[in-house]
């Protein structure tokens, strides 16, 4: 069951839903602090769109993803055939607008014997009605350059883009 945030900020939220968030718990720390600290208040201010994945027979949440919109600029080392690809019309921008998968993971605990892949290609179907309202070429996503993590993401059709302005994140992209 996909619950999307914005549709339930406005209401009183289900007991089980802040129980779930109050108890996730994933490996990167930075996106398990985002759910619990940030989400709601991105939702309010029309940030991003948050999407929670919970086990339909018993309402435990197996893990959640953050989608928004930006805008990519394009470092310097990323080739003019890159740029127009990406683009599809020039090759001489210097950025383009992207679907954003700003957050996404897996609770250690209630998602341990479910694969990855299937809570992302959950995703990427919220990522696909999503260009299908409002169109674009590309989604992105800012990951740390970890080989188990970036390989997860190139099985899933994503390819490494450039470092971000702080050199902090590989992005990858993926032509939608």
């Amino acid at each position: 069951m996909l619950v999307p945030l914005q549709g339930i900020i406005h209401a009183d939220i289900p007991e089980f839903v802040l129980y779930a968030i109050s108890h996730f718990s994933c490996r990167d720390k930075d996106v398990e602090t985002f759910l619990k600290n940030k989400a709601f208040d991105f939702e309010r201010r029309d940030k991003s769109r948050t999407y929670l994945i919970f086990d339909d027979a018993n309402n435990i949440l197996l893990g959640y993803f953050t989608l928004s919109l930006k805008a990519l600029p394009f470092n310097e080392n990323v080739s003019k055939n890159t740029i127009k690809n990406i683009d599809g019309f020039s090759n001489d921008i210097q950025s383009v607008g992207v679907i954003l998968i700003g957050q996404f993971g897996k609770d250690l605990v209630t998602a341990k014997d479910i694969e990855g892949k299937i809570l992302f290609d959950i995703c990427i179907e919220t990522v696909y009605m999503a260009h299908k309202i409002i169109g674009g070429r590309f989604v992105l996503l800012e990951c740390r350059d970890i080989e188990k993590i970036v390989l997860f993401y190139k099985r899933n059709g994503f390819q490494s883009l450039q470092y971000d302005e702080n050199d902090k994140y590989l992005q990858m992209v993926r032509r939608l």
